[in-house]
């Protein structure tokens, strides 16, 4: 029978452990020092011939932690007293005469569980180093074997419920490295679980006093994507080295006083190794824990490798790197999204986004080709919305100017981690760069501008495509009609208006451009150190079709301060009573029929409302009252809207002078012409979105009025349960195509994960990576530690998006359900959407966590002349509620006043 497994033959790989499967996976593509292995079966003949396979069994099942010691100490004696079969102590005399001569070798374990993804097994069982000779190996064997019933042993095997006998105990003979220097490499960070940087431990002489002596080493943090490193040199006054005096095994012996202090790689060295590790990393698709030395030639050995079996995620070794960001969608899609909502939203923008590249002119077959990018723009962890980002870069790729857009669409998104899409097209020649590529980017231009160039006339056109089957509609009862027909409704709406939204889209395009050219020019031009200039010259547009009702309210405000009573009444009232007590009073039924058609207006709106399973103001109408209440609590001059419109257009004026009395000839007319574009762009989208708004309401009435019937069937346990379902599972449900017919089973087990995701404090990061499945052993947690802004203490940085300096006290609003009773106190939030614009008069400044420059909350501040920052780092951790801050938003700062005292 062979035992032996000689990597060199090629015969079936017997049970030699996973040291040695290792060993055997290395070896095809890195330098290994020559080795053979003795198969488990050779401890199992071994045991069997002589007759300790019962005793041993029979001492382990009185195993308790109190004997552990002493049954340990006798099994292993058996062992070590055991006699081997002739024909086993033949054969591995014959394979170490043969492959080793008189060369030194380890022996060391290499059980089947051990270097496992599961079990590292690190340090448990016991190695030999510099052993020579059949006679000395075999005896070495037998240690080997032992050690595999050593106290420590068993506990390790019990406490992973693991077998304890028989021990399936392979032994890796191998040939010694005489090294120079040693250490371990982590291909990632176990104790940050970065994935990206790699721990290399490095010292002079053999690794073993690293691994179990515990030798001081050099420590050095490798950046696996730009190469760089920094490296901490530790005073290393002893080495293990092969010890002359005994004629086997190691001693320890001091380092050459030179030496203790000088790095053990050099930075040659250095690089080769972190390549290597980098390449095995690769090989096994998770991160390593390798060991390796370099002898005194400088030849790079790996001795072997090993999952770490403490890093939670695989890192970009697993292959399919995703990036994934927030950074702007969590303005209209904040916190936990419910699967109804995240269901349709991806629907939407692939359909949306496949007919904005049609209309602009992509190549059908390119877009054919590329319809996985549509199909996954938007992904959902922990309920939480992010963008794909690789498939955004991927998107605007198919189009002119790339690297141009590619910032366009940063700055826009408000993205802070930057990613390629990748160049990976072969380079084209000259006749295919000027004969073939140039004419179809001449199209694709001349297609865009055209389109951009029609906006004037497709944005009316839009309008009013919209406004027809919006009123047609708004004008049906959805609580009258069976689920079946509000499923036409539903198809309906996706054919006239989602298959149609282009010139939204087409709109952003031209906004995400002409803001780009504008910021850029404002720099390049003006020299705007504080790039804020183009967020002032957008200020006092007027048309924003979102702030005509927060106007409206305080309109009406202003007239109920007129009345010393009404006043009062506000003042003194919670929403709740005046909701029941202002329609009860002639002299103020005119409140009550102001508030009734504001409802009629803008009933559908809400906090969080592009999230359908959102209540909207007709469910709370409360909320109107709570914000005329605020209002009322402002001075009459602050209630002025005219006087409003005036500090804006004292703004914009302000800086068109800036702008205007340092340009002249062509800049000043190209400028002026840019300028055009980017305010006539931010309008139009502003409004366009209040179109989005609109009919997510609508498709909120439908949607609840399906929920109603479905909890009247007993389908569901209530009504709002249909938003733990997906857009499709519903409808499924109602044509009989339906995978799952227990709705409310499949509700209960969604509500409750969900829930969990709400109680969670730790949600995810707002910007971070997946690899190899995105939901399995990945963190979503952001490897790069963000740069500390170079801030006195007390102070934060962020984008300063509607100029004012304000001093006040902070008010933290962290959802709609919060108490939002203001009176000029400073918002501070994590994000805001355009339901949050009926708050903006009641404050003096807003601070936001996230968002961007472009986003609804920077844009209705600069309209309304509030001085607004977003994009703040750690706002929340930073200003708690009460807090005395100043801001100054031209330059995006925000201090806490008498920081010591508050601490």
């Amino acid at each position: 029978m062979n035992d032996i497994f000689r990597p060199q033959d090629k015969t079936e790989v017997p049970s030699i452990g996973g040291k040695g499967l290792n060993l055997l996976r290395l070896q095809r593509n890195h330098s290994v020092p020559d080795w053979v292995a003795l198969s488990s079966t050779a401890l199992e003949r071994a045991l069997s011939h002589n007759q300790l396979d019962e005793p041993i069994a029979e001492m382990l099942i009185e195993l308790t932690s109190d004997n552990a010691a002493d049954i340990a100490e006798k099994i292993q004696s058996l062992i070590l007293e055991a006699a081997l079969p002739d024909d086993l102590i033949a054969e591995l005399t014959r394979t170490i005469e043969t492959q080793f001569k008189t060369d030194f070798v380890s022996v060391r374990s290499s059980s089947a569980d051990e270097d496992s993804a599961e079990h590292s097994f690190a340090g448990i069982h016991e190695s030999y180093l510099f052993i020579k000779g059949a006679d000395s190996i075999i005896d070495h064997i037998r240690k080997v074997w032992a050690s595999g019933y050593q106290e420590r042993a068993l506990s390790y095997r019990k406490s992973n419920a693991l077998t304890l006998h028989p021990v399936p105990m392979a032994v890796i003979i191998q040939r010694m490295v005489d090294a120079k220097t040693s250490g371990v490499v982590f291909t990632a960070d176990p104790n940050t679980q970065n994935p990206y940087t790699m721990i290399i431990s490095a010292l002079y002489g053999l690794g073993e006093g690293l691994v179990s002596a515990g030798l001081d080493a050099d420590h050095i943090e490798y950046d696996k994507r730009s190469g760089e490193y920094t490296q901490h040199t530790a005073e290393k006054k002893t080495r293990f080295v092969f010890n002359a005096d005994t004629g086997e095994g190691l001693q320890e012996v001091p380092v050459e006083t030179p030496l203790q202090n000088t790095p053990a790689l050099s930075d040659e060295q250095i690089q080769q190794l972190a390549q290597t590790a980098v390449a095995i990393e690769r090989e096994y698709r998770r991160p390593q824990d390798i060991e390796f030395c370099f002898d005194g030639e400088g030849r790079l050995f790996i001795l072997q490798t090993r999952d770490i079996t403490t890093m939670q995620t695989d890192g970009p070794a697993a292959g399919n790197t995703q990036v994934w960001d927030n950074s702007n969608i969590i303005e209209s899609y904040s916190g936990v999204t419910s699967p109804m909502t995240f269901s349709f939203i991806r629907h939407a923008y692939a359909v949306v986004y496949h007919c904005f590249s049609e209309v602009m002119g992509i190549p059908r077959k390119t877009i054919e080709e590329n319809q996985t990018i549509y199909r996954n723009m938007l992904g959902l962890f922990e309920g939480q919305v992010y963008y794909n980002l690789p498939n955004w870069y991927r998107l605007v790729k198919q189009f002119p100017g790339y690297a141009y857009n590619k910032a366009f669409m940063e700055s826009m998104m408000g993205v802070k981690s930057k990613f390629d899409a990748g160049e990976d097209e072969k380079p084209l020649g000259f006749f295919g760069r000027y004969f073939v590529e140039l004419p179809k980017l001449i199209g694709l231009v001349s297609r865009m501008l055209y389109r951009f160039k029609c906006l004037p006339r497709l944005v009316p056109a839009f309008n009013q495509h919209f406004d027809h089957y919006y009123n047609q509609w708004a004008a049906l009862d959805f609580n009258t009609l069976p689920p079946h027909e509000l499923m036409r409704v539903y198809q309906e709406m996706e054919k006239h208006l989602l298959r149609t939204w282009k010139t939204p889209i087409i709109n952003d395009f031209h906004v995400m451009i002409f803001y780009g050219l504008l910021k850029g020019c404002c720099k390049k031009w003006c020299a705007d150190e504080n790039g804020t200039l183009q967020n002032n010259l957008l200020c006092g547009e007027g048309g924003i079709e979102s702030t005509e009702p927060t106007r409206l309210l305080m309109q009406l405000a202003a007239k109920i301060k007129t009345a010393p009573e009404q006043e009062k009444l506000f003042l003194a009232c919670s929403p709740e009573e005046l909701l029941g007590q202002i329609p009860q009073h002639a002299e103020t039924r005119y409140i009550a029929e102001a508030v009734a058609d504001y409802l009629d207006r803008y009933g559908f709106r809400c906090m969080n409302e592009l999230k359908l399973e959102e209540p909207s103001l007709h469910e709370t109408p409360e909320f109107v009252y709570q914000m005329i209440a605020n209002y009322v609590r402002m001075d009459q001059k602050q209630l002025d809207v005219s006087a409003m419109e005036k500090r804006e257009q004292q703004i914009r004026r302000t800086a068109e002078q800036i702008v205007f009395g340092q340009l002249s000839g062509l800049k000043k007319i190209l400028f002026r012409s840019i300028l055009k574009q980017a305010r006539g762009g931010v309008k139009n989208r502003e409004n366009m979105r209040f179109a989005r708004t609109k009919i997510y309401g609508l498709l909120r009435q439908l949607l609840n009025a399906v929920g109603q019937t479905l909890a009247q069937e007993k389908l569901i346990d209530a009504p709002e349960d249909i938003y733990y379902l997906t857009i499709d599972e519903v409808w499924d449900y109602v044509k009989g195509t339906a995978v799952t017919t227990d709705l409310r089973g499949l509700t209960q087990l969604r509500k409750a994960e969900f829930n969990r995701y709400r109680a969670s404090a730790t949600p995810p990061d707002d910007h971070f990576e997946t690899y190899g499945m995105a939901y399995h052993r990945n963190r979503f947690i952001n490897p790069d530690v963000p740069e500390k802004l170079e801030t006195e203490e007390g102070t934060l940085r962020g984008i300063g998006c509607s100029p004012g300096c304000v001093e006040g006290t902070a008010r933290v609003i962290h959802s709609p359900r919060d108490d939002i009773q203001l009176n000029g106190e400073i918002l501070v939030a994590a994000r805001t959407d355009p339901g949050w614009v009926p708050l903006y008069p009641s404050v003096s400044g807003i601070l936001i966590e996230r968002g961007s420059i472009l986003s609804h909350s920077a844009i209705v501040a600069r309209e309304m002349g509030i001085p607004a920052i977003v994009g703040i780092p750690n706002l929340l951790d930073s200003i708690k509620n009460g807090d005395r801050i100043h801001m100054d938003a031209a330059l995006g700062v925000v201090t806490q006043i008498d920081i010591s005292e508050q601490q």
